[in-house]
């Protein structure tokens, strides 16, 4: 996950550099900017959990010493993720509907989906903060009166799986959007190559 941070920093740069200089500055780049300060919070909470303990058998964990802390940071990232991949897919979602035509019938999908998106990602994040109660109890078990949680392994399943979905959509999206267009064939080639640079 942190290998990824530096070309997403040079990737943003870029971006928003070329944008400013030839463009101008949307939705989607704000949007894709809120996503990016998500990422690095997400990654220093992922940096602190290893540090505490993250990663290794949890009966080698020193819980009483670290191991709070460590779900502590754990619960951050959790919570961060959601948010994060949301305005990731709402800022692909913008920028297509930034260069689709007005006139698109592909634009009303696209807000559609969006709105789906929004509400999706919106709903994983409440749930998150609020899978334990208190909240606490997260990441101390031993609290008494204990607490309650949601069936963790349930909320992700069900979580991947829309999450698998929604990127299929988005992924295959410009595909859809741009094999109608009426241009010439190399130059639809060219876009469609160019938008298939995020199913890495």
């Amino acid at each position: 996950m942190g290998a990824f941070l530096p070309l997403a920093t040079i990737a943003l740069v870029l971006r928003i550099v070329s944008r400013v200089k030839f463009s101008h500055v949307g939705a989607d780049d704000i949007s894709i900017i809120i996503a990016y300060v998500l990422y690095v919070g997400l990654n220093i909470a992922t940096v602190f959990a290893t540090k505490y303990g993250l990663g290794i058998h949890i009966w080698d964990v020193d819980y009483p010493r670290t191991g709070i802390s460590m779900q502590k940071c754990g619960f951050s990232s959790q919570v961060l993720y959601p948010a994060s991949q949301g305005f990731t897919k709402l800022s692909i979602l913008l920028f297509l509907a930034r260069v689709v035509p007005s006139t698109s019938r592909w634009r009303k999908r696209i807000w559609t989906i969006a709105a789906f998106v929004v509400c999706q990602e919106m709903a994983f994040t409440i749930t998150l903060f609020l899978q334990c109660r208190p909240t606490s109890y997260y990441w101390d078990k031993a609290m008494n009166p204990p607490g309650t949680c949601i069936n963790q392994p349930a909320f992700y399943y069900v979580d991947a799986s829309i999450n698998i979905c929604t990127d299929l959509v988005i992924l295959s999206l410009p595909w859809f959007i741009f094999s109608s267009l009426q241009v010439p064939r190399r130059k639809k080639y060219a876009l469609l190559a160019i938008c298939s640079v995020g199913c890495l």
